[in-house]
């Protein structure tokens, strides 16, 4: 099998594991009465800590040296936040609001967001392929959201405002760690994003309270949100990107839209209406063209 196949089977196996994983979320919600605040806090745990332990065994004691100055430091804290933990929290939100199809499309408007934040960054006129991204995805959320009635909202409000949010803290989840990635790694700005994360929203949450129904199907579908959905999907993904690059990289990750669309249809039996394929087709239209052909 030659680099760029290979390459290209680790990105889609990341962000299928991506979209499978707010299926099993959903499965939670749905059928076993978990929340997704809940949910979210103990996933942020359990990964935060597989993924520094996947970390000690190449860099060992190396893993704390983003806590010892105060710069990286404090970096490092509010992408705990307003990165990994907020991100988390309001996508997952969103699927329990609506489905995993939806909100993880939502989601992914966060790229767009970034080319706006750097169009006002550079204090430029967008381009052509930047305003015709941005249309796109502005009749994605419309059909999506009213199935093309204005006034008359497909979705729950909650589902919208969360699922938007998702896209507002996806982008701060890309934008802000940059120089943390570049320093400490991955693995490591990852795995301290989610577990301070954790730490922090345990008591806000009082995650000693558990919800739901507990059964060995309850715990294997949390294993599979901890495990597949967060350190398979990370690992794959990356090692993708590391293969083909970042730009290709990216544009086989757009697969987690997709798979989450058809495993909802196929695992919860989610209906979606032509409106709603409309509007997904839109926006990951969109954001494909946006990873395809810009390369600025």
């Amino acid at each position: 099998m030659s680099q760029n196949t290979k390459g290209i089977c680790f990105a889609v196996i990341g962000g299928t594991c991506w979209g499978l994983s707010g299926v099993m979320g959903k499965y939670l919600f749905d059928e076993r009465q978990l929340t997704a605040v809940w949910l979210v806090t103990v996933r942020l745990l359990a990964a935060g800590i597989l993924m520094l332990a996947l970390a000690w065994t190449r860099k060992r004691n190396g893993i704390f040296d983003v806590w010892k100055r105060k710069d990286s430091a404090v970096s490092q804290f509010i992408f705990c936040i307003f990165g990994m933990a907020a991100c988390q929290m309001s996508y997952f939100l969103a699927v329990q609001y609506s489905n995993p199809g939806t909100a993880t499309v939502l989601q992914y408007l966060g790229p767009v967001l970034i080319m706006i934040f750097c169009l006002v960054r550079d204090r430029r006129l967008p381009r052509v392929l930047e305003l015709a991204v941005l249309a796109s995805v502005i009749i994605g959320v419309f059909l999506l959201a009213t199935h093309g009635q204005p006034g008359n909202l497909a979705v729950t409000e909650q589902a919208l405002f969360w699922g938007l949010m998702s896209a507002v803290t996806c982008a701060v989840y890309n934008i802000q760690p940059e120089k943390l990635l570049k320093e400490f790694g991955t693995l490591e700005t990852v795995g301290w994003g989610m577990l301070a994360g954790g730490v922090l929203a345990a008591p806000v949450m009082r995650i000693w309270e558990v919800p739901g129904t507990w059964d060995s199907v309850t715990f294997l579908m949390m294993a599979g949100v901890i495990i597949i959905g967060t350190v398979v999907a990370f690992g794959c993904y990356l090692h993708g990107v590391a293969l083909l690059g970042p730009v290709r990289g990216s544009l086989f990750g757009c697969v987690e839209p997709m798979a989450a669309s058809i495993l909802s249809a196929v695992v919860l039996g989610q209906v979606f209406e032509t409106m709603d394929i409309l509007g997904m087709v839109c926006i990951i239209a969109g954001v494909t063209s946006l990873a395809v052909f810009d390369r600025k």
